[in-house]
């Protein structure tokens, strides 16, 4: 499709409707997270990092289509830039409209993944409700592609699994309080009350009815603000390579995080994992889960003692890893005002 010249009177349709408010271009980035991305953030203390750990196994063990689509690398890369390339969108500017082309420019041009698999995606997500395509009413040729209030439901209650508790360590000063600013933007209700988000539960899924809303303006802004930092984001979690080798297979990151939440849980760096309970609560099979345990012995991230789960060492480097993956990606998250 070749690019069209902006349009020279714009019409409130389906862009601006896609929007959710007037277009009023980027926000500032902040300074001082870039400072903090560029000279070494701070680090991510071992009861926050616990507390992530729990609220991400609390939400998807169990939740078999949410972890697919959200926890598995490729997914959650495509799943990112619909989001903040939707919200970045200027109405009056058709280079910006979100299509399936211009996302897999975007993407496929880093070498992050392929056009043929970020158009598969799209098809999955589309099918499940996450996103609908709408032709533009500024030119019946162009479809774009729309994050119904599903995929802006699911994204903030992943957000909030991360943030909420910062929100609880007014000691940490700054890294809290941006925190808890970022909830407030992201809450119908305005403000951030750092809790366990009521629905953080294998029953009830980020996409049921009960927890479906539309986007907040604050939400929108942020990912639209967000959008400028996706590739360095993403090129960050890529250096990450032992989580990152993980999370690029399905129930491999929630695996890892099982992991680690057991270890915690008992307080112990020996545990017992069957292969079937991860079978059970990543909805992958026996074979996968065991695979999944070898490739994480090779990383060096656990130890295997014993077949079939039955004794797994926790590694030190586990939660090194983990600690240095958080510490990243809380630093790209408030990154911005």
């Amino acid at each position: 499709m070749n690019a069209a010249l902006p349009l020279k009177h714009p019409v409130p349709g389906t862009l601006r409707a896609a929007a959710g408010c007037p277009w009023e271009g980027a926000e500032r980035q902040n300074t001082a997270a870039f400072e903090i991305l560029n000279a070494g953030q701070q680090a991510i203390t071992p009861p926050v990092r616990d507390a992530v750990v729990q609220n991400l196994v609390s939400l998807f063990r169990g939740d078999y289509l949410l972890a697919r689509l959200m926890l598995e690398e490729g997914r959650f890369m495509v799943f990112q830039a619909i989001l903040c390339l939707s919200a970045a969108q200027n109405p009056e500017d058709r280079d910006s409209w979100l299509t399936l082309g211009r996302l897999q420019a975007r993407l496929s041009s880093s070498g992050l993944t392929s056009r043929n698999r970020i158009e598969a995606l799209v098809a999955i997500f589309e099918r499940y409700g996450f996103i609908e395509r709408r032709k533009a009413e500024e030119d019946l040729r162009i479809s774009i592609l729309i994050p119904t209030a599903r995929m802006w439901s699911a994204d903030a209650l992943f957000t909030e699994m991360h943030l909420s508790p910062l929100c609880q360590r007014p000691d940490l000063g700054d890294q809290s309080a941006s925190a808890s600013q970022l909830l407030a933007r992201l809450s119908h209700g305005g403000e951030a009350n750092g809790g366990q988000h009521p629905h953080a539960d294998p029953m009830a899924p980020a996409w049921s009815e009960r927890s479906i809303a539309p986007a907040t303006a604050g939400h929108r802004n942020w990912r639209r603000s967000f959008a400028p930092l996706l590739q360095d984001y993403f090129g960050m979690r890529m250096q990450h390579r032992s989580i990152s080798a993980l999370a690029e297979r399905d129930g491999g990151y929630l695996t890892f995080l099982m992991l680690l939440h057991e270890a915690s849980r008992t307080g112990s760096s020996r545990i017992q994992m069957g292969y079937e309970a991860i079978s059970e609560h990543a909805g992958i099979s026996r074979t996968h889960a065991r695979l999944l345990m070898e490739q994480a012995e090779t990383l060096g991230l656990v130890q295997l003692h014993a077949r079939g789960g039955r004794d797994i060492e926790v590694l030190q480097n586990a939660w090194d890893a983990m600690d240095s993956w958080m510490t990243g990606n809380f630093a790209y998250l408030l990154a911005t005002d």
